[in-house]
């Protein structure tokens, strides 16, 4: 971007694997945000599977199926980001938002940057039903899968804290990037039902996480909606998203991303959302 200073957010919020990108951009004060993208860079090229998860003991994943919530154990992911937030004094530097999901009672439960387990609501956000298993908050009362259940991007929580800030919607600026494509890679792995599951959240998130966006910007006519960033291809499916190996899997992702980031930003600000208003606003578009 020509000025990077309309650049420099002041609240973050992530949902899922959204959820591990704030985690990081939390670390770095509005104006750092060289600093940030290289730290996230570099970050994901180092992450492997098995700084994710692992198996089971003592039987891989009979064990997962038939005594966890959760096929695989991820707590190396935990212990990846407690790393990271120990590394960094656990000084968080902007205002963020993370979202669960309460299996108990299906309420979706959103922690920000004062939660002083901050590293558990990262991985409750995250923790993919089926794959990785719920976190247990007793304190609260709730039991956290992945808040990608029920949105996939917690754009109300963003207004919400960018409301702490300023006097009015048609001062906060939204930019909302997302994972989800309806580029689908080739359905492979048809036979495990890990990867069916996983295929079938894929397709499902992108359609809803599309609606989720169409009616916040009917709510929010206030807000300028600027960029919409979503993949121009496949980023994998089924079990090809819990793959983390950098070269055939994560840098290739990055690739996309600032392509895709750098095409959304020499567009027309609000040229994504302006569409979506014009759709909702023609009965002859609708119709087709």
């Amino acid at each position: 971007a020509a000025d990077k200073s309309q650049y420099q957010y002041d609240v973050s919020t992530g949902v899922s694997a959204g959820a591990l990108n704030t985690a990081a951009v939390s670390l770095f004060a509005p104006g750092d945000e060289d600093n940030m993208l290289d730290f996230l860079s570099n970050n994901w090229q180092g992450i492997d599977n098995d700084s994710v998860f692992k198996m089971w003991e003592p039987l891989g994943l009979v064990t997962g199926v038939t005594s966890k919530s959760g096929v695989l154990d991820d707590s190396p992911l935990f212990e990846f980001i407690t790393q990271v937030y120990e590394d960094h004094d656990y000084e968080i530097k902007r205002k963020i938002a993370v979202s669960c999901v309460d299996v108990n009672t299906g309420d979706y439960v959103v922690f920000d940057e004062t939660e002083p387990e901050i590293v558990k609501a990262v991985v409750s956000s995250a923790s993919i039903p089926f794959a990785f298993p719920n976190q247990q908050w007793p304190d609260k009362k709730v039991v956290c899968m992945d808040g990608g259940t029920v949105w996939n991007t917690n754009l109300v929580s963003a207004v919400e804290r960018c409301r702490e800030q300023v006097d009015s919607d048609d001062q906060i600026t939204l930019d909302i990037v997302t994972c989800g494509t309806p580029h689908l890679a080739k359905w492979e792995d048809k036979d495990k039902a890990l990867a069916n599951y996983l295929r079938y959240m894929q397709i499902k998130s992108y359609n809803n996480g599309l609606d989720d966006v169409n009616e916040f910007i009917q709510a929010y006519p206030e807000v300028n909606f600027r960029h919409y960033v979503t993949p121009s291809e496949s980023l994998g499916s089924g079990l090809a998203i819990l793959n983390f190996d950098n070269a055939t899997s994560t840098y290739p992702m990055q690739m996309v991303g600032r392509k895709d980031g750098e095409n959304a930003v020499k567009q027309e600000e609000g040229l994504v959302f302006n569409k979506m208003r014009e759709y909702n606003e023609s009965p002859d578009l609708q119709a087709q």
